[in-house]
């Protein structure tokens, strides 16, 4: 979302409580319900405010879900960039890049269906959340591989673009895979899938010989 299309409208006497409730409603509405089956009066009821007031806040409910969307974002890129600017390897950094989008939305059910479901049911509304705060995420997932490459913790010829997106689409797929399930967790966590990911799927050398060894030692014994 770009120039701050769904910021909040002026209110004057704005009471900050009761915005953050009626954010924590839509989240809540929208996770459950469905954007497109969310009425503005849902979201108000299970605030606890006439629905009114909700348009005192808010233009809409489609301003909702993009106030949602870009403070929800705000947070996560802020820490973000914090990992990317810390000490520490390029594969540490990764390991919390990644866990860092894996625990913000499975932290929350309703929030991680409106970002892995909801928000991807209409290309209007991907196009008009997503862009510029999801590209800012994947530049700091760029920004560490570079950073490794550089350091000669990474392969040279690293296609960082392609990493990058596997990288980001497999957090999205272990993510969609859990609030689908209905697990209590994601089935890996940002180590787990950034090591499998960085180790690769061919047995190291030594691995390769010992296994070659074992195969001589039981043609001998046949």
């Amino acid at each position: 979302m770009e120039g701050g299309e769904a910021a909040v409208r002026p209110v004057a006497g704005a009471d900050p409580e009761k915005r953050r409730r009626i954010l924590k409603a839509a989240i809540q509405t929208f996770g459950r319900n469905g954007f497109h089956e969310a009425r503005v009066a849902e979201i108000a009821s299970e605030a606890g405010v006439a629905e009114g007031t909700v348009y005192l806040y808010f233009r809409n409910k489609e301003d909702l879900l993009g106030v949602v969307f870009d403070e929800t974002m705000d947070g996560v890129l802020a820490e973000g960039r914090g990992i990317a600017a810390s000490e520490g390897t390029a594969a540490a950094k990764l390991e919390r890049l990644v866990q860092l989008h894996l625990s913000f939305l499975s932290a929350d059910r309703d929030l991680a269906s409106v970002f892995q479901i909801e928000l991807r049911r209409s290309a209007r509304l991907v196009e008009r959340f997503s862009r510029s705060k999801l590209v800012e995420y994947l530049r700091l997932l760029d920004v560490v591989l570079q950073e490794g490459v550089r350091r000669g913790e990474l392969r040279r010829d690293l296609d960082r673009h392609l990493a990058v997106r596997i990288l980001f689409g497999a957090t999205d797929e272990i993510l969609s895979e859990w609030l689908l399930a209905g697990t209590s967790a994601p089935y890996a966590d940002g180590a787990r899938l950034v090591g499998t990911l960085l180790n690769g799927f061919i047995a190291c050398d030594g691995e390769q010989k010992k296994r070659r060894a074992r195969a001589r030692r039981g043609r001998g014994t046949a």
